[in-house]
């Protein structure tokens, strides 16, 4: 599967509008937060650095998805919803030694 850079143009992180008043480098809602029990069951004992580069494998589940047109922005827009379902995460190979302190390689999902 091909992977797509996600972050945004310069431009784009000027305009998006966001819950956080900071600038943002990828669009609203691509960010992933693990918390304790997600941690625990993933087999991640200690936090990684900041930093530190891992590989997501994932299957989800389309919850929602919508389409509307206003008049007044004469613009379509479009969402889908995707509820993460299973979750394996894996670190690169030349990152071994930063994520053995907390992830622990995925085979499999």
């Amino acid at each position: 599967m091909k992977l797509t850079n996600m972050k945004l143009s310069k431009t784009k992180q000027k305009e998006t509008v966001s819950p956080a008043p900071s600038k943002q480098e990828y669009p609203w809602g691509l960010t992933l937060n693990l918390e304790d029990a997600a941690l625990t069951k993933l087999g991640i004992k200690e936090l990684p650095e900041v930093g530190v580069e891992c590989k997501l494998h994932g299957t989800g589940k389309v919850t929602r998805v919508s389409q509307s047109a206003s008049e007044r922005d004469k613009k379509e827009t479009r969402s889908v919803e995707i509820q993460i379902t299973k979750l394996a995460l894996e670190h690169k190979e030349g990152d071994r030694e930063a994520m053995q302190k907390g992830f622990a390689e995925a085979d499999s999902y």
